[in-house]
């Protein structure tokens, strides 16, 4: 959420497939009340730290074992420098 509101100010421009509904606003609503949630459940139940670290650790683990071994270039200058690459693989071959 927070790279979300950074991007729309540092690059307004910017070309996007999907725009949020609310924009920034939304964006930032959501931030407050997640960091609210995560808080409050704190205080309410201290324990909860175990729970957000065991789910922090989960998908970090998940990103490093499976998903970033799966990763598609959809971004235009991965897609050119895997054209660049095939090609020059060509041109030696």
């Amino acid at each position: 959420m927070l790279s979300h509101i950074v991007l729309r100010y540092k690059e307004p421009e910017l070309e996007r497939p999907y725009k949020t509904p609310g924009g920034v606003l939304t964006s930032g609503t959501a931030l407050v009340l997640a960091c609210i949630a995560v808080v409050a459940g704190l205080f309410v139940e201290p324990s909860v730290v175990i729970g957000i670290a065991v789910v922090y650790a989960i998908m970090i683990a998940y990103f490093a074992l499976y998903s970033r071994h799966h990763l598609v270039a959809e971004a235009p200058e991965e897609e050119f420098e895997a054209i660049q690459k095939a090609e020059s693989e060509l041109a030696g071959s």
